[in-house]
């Protein structure tokens, strides 16, 4: 009974390794693929807002060349300064309020410490922006990561300067349009120079929160990877008790018997060609040379 429980136990070590292999396995599986999982996730979320950001940059491009280009010709002929029509900047603003309706999630605005309307005042972001770009005047472009109400977004900003067109209604207040005038006082957004920087373009398109969405895909594929592991795990026990407890254990059991006096008892293990069955094989071979031998004292005496 001893014996037979020191096998058992031996039995249940040989499974435990194999189990414990698994774990470790399992584990290293997990404590590399969760970094991993966050470096990928990283990129993937800058890379899809990096091209959201390329198309909305192109899209106000689009919009100003469309104004400066197409409409503000045809207005100062007819000495019609509306400002939507005349101004890309106020035409990008007011198609970026009727874009925040329909995507609010992105940020466009053009703004200046000397706006005409006092909603383009520049603030928080927006003013170290408009700081750089007047310390750097070779700056052409800025893309940057940036806090905007609250919000982390992927900023690509660029400067506003004054050109000589911009002063028919920025420069002087007295000779201003009478429209623009009328529209929007004459306290603030004159006094424009040609060559200055007078305001920002920015335009933000919201990162994700890289932690909470790398802590969702982490649960996804480590759930996955769990999944695969239990399934591995169960039919390697089942192969493994198959293939070579059961083999092992038969062994074992005909060598006890063997070593109790009964060398009738064969080793039934069939069907195999491997290590297992060359050690089933030489030890059967031993037990017949046993039997053989024991005839032969048997004859003799």
């Amino acid at each position: 009974m001893v014996e037979q429980s020191a096998n058992q136990g031996a039995r249940r070590s040989l499974s435990k390794r194999f189990n414990l292999s698994l774990i470790v396995m399992y584990i290293f599986t997990v404590t590399v693929t969760t970094p991993a999982i966050y470096f990928i996730t990283k990129q993937q979320v800058y890379n899809r807002a990096e091209q959201d950001l390329i198309l909305l940059v192109d899209v106000v491009k689009s919009i100003q060349n469309f104004v400066a280009n197409d409409l503000r010709p045809h207005f100062m002929k007819e000495q019609i300064y509306y400002s939507p029509s005349f101004s890309g900047i106020v035409a990008t603003s007011r198609i970026a309020k009727y874009l925040k309706q329909k995507q609010p999630q992105y940020y466009i605005s053009n703004v200046s410490d000397n706006p005409l309307n006092p909603k383009n005042k520049v603030q928080g972001l927006e003013q170290d922006l408009l700081n750089k770009f007047r310390s750097n005047r070779n700056m052409g472009l800025l893309n940057t990561m940036g806090e905007i109400n609250g919000q982390t977004y992927l900023v690509s900003s660029a400067p506003k300067v004054s050109k000589k067109g911009c002063l028919r209604c920025h420069g002087e207040p007295e000779r201003a349009p009478e429209d623009v005038k009328a529209t929007y006082g004459t306290e603030s957004g004159f006094g424009y120079r040609t060559g200055d920087v007078v305001g920002v373009s920015v335009v933000g398109v919201p990162l994700e929160d890289v932690q909470s969405l790398t802590i969702r895909h982490s649960l996804m594929v480590i759930g996955g990877i769990t999944f695969l592991f239990t399934i591995l795990f169960v039919v390697v026990n089942l192969l493994v008790r198959r293939l070579i407890l059961e083999p092992i254990m038969e062994i074992t059991t005909v060598a006890k018997a063997v070593s109790h006096g009964d060398v009738i008892r064969e080793v039934n293990v069939k069907d195999r060609k491997d290590e297992i069955a060359d050690l089933a094989n030489a030890f059967e071979l031993m037990r017949r040379s046993l039997v053989a031998a024991m005839k032969r004292i048997k004859r003799n005496s």
